[in-house]
């Protein structure tokens, strides 16, 4: 019995149709598990997609709707910003009343330090950026300082709430509700 079901098993693995639909099956799936994978990237990204319909109408229309575009998106990245920060100043509370524990306090103080000088950092690029832009002036120039700055907040809010993913892996972050 055990030869007759391993020569079937020898046999359909040498079978070019069986094979062929081995291949097909694998490649469908890959190709479904590539299409999910976009599917939540692309959704990640379309949440902070409010200047999608700024291209239309007057140009005095198209620079307050992407303005307003980067005012949200600001607000959004302060919030986010300002949670995290809040994070780790509880995580520095809670563990500084042992001893036992100064290092991973230690460890919490250098990472918002690091935090607060990485947006200070931000701020200053994202602030360049539009400036270089400012130059020449003219009636489309607020257009485009505005999707600069919308492009470098849209950056870093991917950046946030990749530090609110790492970070709220113990679901504490979750609790300040950063998301």
């Amino acid at each position: 019995m055990i030869k007759k079901v391993n020569a079937q098993a020898e046999s359909s693995a040498r079978d070019p149709a069986a094979i062929q639909m081995k291949s097909i099956i694998f490649i469908i799936t890959f190709l479904l598990q590539c299409f999910w994978v976009l599917g939540q990237n692309s959704h990640a990204i379309d949440k902070y997609n409010f200047d999608k319909d700024c291209d239309q109408g007057g140009q005095q229309n198209i620079n307050v709707c992407y303005t307003k575009a980067e005012e949200k998106l600001s607000k959004i990245m302060e919030i986010k910003y300002e949670c995290v920060t809040a994070y780790f100043d509880i995580q520095i509370k809670k563990y500084s009343s042992s001893i036992a524990d100064t290092s991973i306090v230690a460890n919490y103080i250098k990472e918002k330090q690091f935090l607060i000088s990485s947006q200070t950092a931000w701020r200053k690029l994202a602030d360049e950026n539009a400036r270089f832009l400012e130059i020449g002036g003219g009636t489309i120039t607020p257009m485009y300082v505005a999707k600069s700055l919308i492009k470098d907040i849209k950056d870093r809010l991917k950046w946030l709430d990749g530090v609110i993913e790492e970070e709220g892996q113990g679901n504490e972050i979750k609790v300040l509700k950063c998301k």
